[in-house]
């Protein structure tokens, strides 16, 4: 049979697939407006200028904190010397700063 037979004795009961048009419809361009001067119809940021700078600085005594605690390393590693490892820096002053930075960062977050 030639290919014009076979197309032909093609079913009827399977229509074939037709093709869809498509239509582009272009969106109107918004006006070019910043984002930050768009922002006035929505809600306003929960934190403001003052949270960060309490939260920046609440930070800041936790790592003076931690940088504190560092060191304590002896010259000879036979000998262990007890006033460079429990010093009164390490054991006191440092925990006492990373705390009242935790209180600082919670006092920030809590203030509104």
């Amino acid at each position: 049979m030639s290919k014009r037979k076979k197309q032909k004795s093609r079913p009827t009961g399977t229509p074939e697939p037709e093709a869809e048009s498509v239509r582009v419809v272009a969106k109107p361009k918004t006006s070019a407006v910043p984002r930050s001067a768009a922002r006035t119809d929505q809600q306003p940021l929960v934190f403001g200028k003052d949270t960060y700078l309490w939260l920046g600085g609440g930070f800041l005594l936790i790592v003076v904190g931690f940088l504190l605690m560092t060191g304590g390393r002896g010259d000879d590693p036979n000998v262990f010397d007890e006033s460079v490892i429990y010093s009164w820096r390490k054991i006191t002053l440092a925990p006492i700063i990373i705390l009242s930075g935790l209180g600082v960062v919670t006092y920030a977050i809590f203030k509104k």
